[in-house]
């Protein structure tokens, strides 16, 4: 307790104090204010001490002017400067260390800054520890393009200072440590599972380099790094192709066009009267059709921890690894419109913006023979904005428990992520959801449906105009942009996604969920845009503006 008070101690000077002793100064700052004073000692004029913390500091500083031996005492917080000159001087060093040609922080020998010892940034070790996450966080504000990090002669005896490095930089790529005092292995477990894309890593005269497993704990800990103080320990080449991932990744899946369509138009109706009317839902269930909730609260989320809250679903919740009662789980299980009409009831009322924000969504959809009908799998995000028709909180409790009462701090409405799928069966005319799992997590953000871009050299050179939007025949017009439906027959729509490389596939999947063109103009946009991407959406979304795309263009 005693370190941690040490570490966390503000300094501070007291003047005017000569007409008694040091003592007399510490036992009367004790007496009248309450704090004690600890390590004080007479320099110059001053005596220096310290306090236990900033909220300690700031309390002293109130009594300076009160009068000790016939004076005025002036009671000053060295360390405490200004929260703006703090940050200038402080991005000002960032800057002078930055080099931005070579993408290179350049953080030898701290201490050893002139600028930053004038401002009092080693006055204590509570503001020494506070330095490090502070550059950190403004090198983040201002958005440093950082590959290499030089961090030697800083005296670290382990990484516990330097930890939100890899917060700030995590596709660092090389990273110093020389001329430091890290002595033991498990130094480094700070940073296990963290700077997944270090390539060398210089360690050199630190203590720690003596360790006979060093060489393979450090390959564990980093286990893409290749080089290990200038020597070679992995290939680069067979890194590569370990974590390459062989297929290109892909934000929406469709086994085929006509399950394409079903699916999409499912999910538009669904989100649709989900968000809105609920009820009008439940003739899409059976008698035998299931639905159950599951909360998933293990996964990273981007959210503060108190932003958090499933205080509506873990009344409703069915996650088999949390839920371990028989009775339970079975009564969680929602069975025909009537048992699942009661737990959508219970789920709070929300917004989804697959329309809007297509981006912020993720979509897979195949043929499921065995029932005759296709699976739907939906990723993504929605917000909370109202609470439920009833409070979850009282189904199985008739008594009526005041525990996460609507309106509670557990029970916040907050924005979500979700994974939901379901089994659907055509029939009738319409459709028959047959089973319906929901589950529920913190938000995280859509960077995982980001889709990996086609090589250039995997996509054939196109010969088409530069447009990058079809340009039907227009009435009257000799010339056309459209295939001619004569002249040599040329194959269908479906044909030539048939002998499109499967990136272009998954090309124009993309653009026919993006853009609601059928297949036929799809394949037309992406070849007139010389399947650039971009330019495909901005010329679609120009010409659509002009009201230059037909209607028979659209699904």
């Amino acid at each position: 307790a005693n370190q941690a008070v040490q570490q966390n101690s503000v300094p501070v000077e007291i003047r005017g104090w000569q007409g008694g002793s040091r003592d007399d100064l510490v036992s009367f700052i004790s007496r009248k204010t309450r704090i004690p004073l600890m390590n004080a000692v007479v320099e110059g004029d001053a005596i220096k001490g310290f306090v236990k913390d900033n909220r300690t500091a700031e309390e002293l500083k109130k009594w300076s002017g009160v009068r000790f031996a016939g004076n005025a005492l002036k009671i000053e917080l060295p360390g405490a400067a200004q929260s703006g000159n703090a940050l200038d001087f402080l991005k000002s060093f960032l800057y002078r260390r930055y080099n931005a040609q070579a993408k290179l922080l350049d953080l030898t020998n701290i201490a050893s800054d002139q600028d930053l010892q004038r401002n009092g940034a080693f006055s204590s070790i509570s503001v020494q520890s506070k330095m490090f996450p502070a550059l950190m966080k403004l090198a983040s504000l201002e958005k440093f393009d950082v590959e290499s990090v030089n961090l030697s002669e800083n005296n670290l005896e382990d990484l516990s200072g330097v930890t939100t490095l890899a917060q700030t930089f995590p596709t660092l790529k090389n990273l110093a440590l020389t001329n430091n005092k890290i002595s033991k292995l498990r130094s480094f477990e700070i940073w296990k599972n963290k700077f997944r894309h270090l390539r060398e890593l210089i360690v050199a005269n630190n203590p720690v380099t003596t360790d006979p497993q060093y060489k393979d704990e450090i390959s564990k800990i980093f286990p893409r790094l290749a080089i290990l103080d200038g020597v070679v320990i992995r290939d680069e080449n067979k890194l590569s192709s370990i974590y390459q991932f062989p297929v290109l990744k892909k934000q929406f899946f469709f086994e085929d066009q006509e399950i394409q369509t079903l699916s999409t138009q499912f999910i538009s109706n669904f989100l649709s009267f989900w968000d809105s009317d609920r009820s009008q839902l439940l003739s899409l269930y059976s008698p035998q059709s299931q639905f159950s909730l599951s909360v998933d609260s293990s996964v990273p989320n981007d959210s503060p921890a108190a932003q958090v809250s499933f205080g509506f679903y873990i009344p409703i919740s069915r996650n088999l690894s949390r839920v371990s009662s028989e009775r339970t789980r079975q009564q969680r299980l929602g069975t025909g419109a009537e048992q699942i009409s009661k737990i959508f009831n219970n789920i709070p009322k929300t917004k989804h913006t697959l329309q809007e924000t297509p981006e912020r969504y993720s979509m897979e959809s195949w043929r499921f023979p065995q029932v005759n009908g296709f699976i739907i799998t939906l990723h993504g995000e929605f917000e909370e904005v109202g609470q439920p028709i009833q409070d979850a909180n009282n189904i199985n409790n008739p008594r009526g428990s005041r525990r996460g009462a609507i309106g509670g701090p557990s029970n916040k409405l907050t924005k979500k992520s979700f994974d939901r799928e379901f089994v659907v069966v055509p029939g009738n005319g319409s459709m028959i959801i047959a089973s319906d799992l929901l589950s529920i997590r913190p938000f995280a953000n859509h960077n995982a449906f980001v889709e990996d871009s086609i090589p250039q050299s995997q996509v054939p050179p196109s010969t088409a105009p530069a447009s990058a939007t079809p340009q039907p025949q227009q009435p009257g017009s000799t010339g056309s942009s459209v295939p001619p439906s004569s002249q040599g027959a040329p194959a269908g729509p479906e044909a030539q996604l048939a002998n499109l490389q499967p990136q272009q596939q998954e090309f124009i999947s993309r653009l026919n969920q993006e853009t609601k063109l059928n297949l036929q103009f799809s394949i037309l946009l992406a070849e007139q845009s010389s399947w650039n991407y971009d330019l495909a959406i901005q010329g679609f979304k120009a010409s659509h503006a002009q009201g230059q795309i037909p209607n028979e263009a659209f699904m």
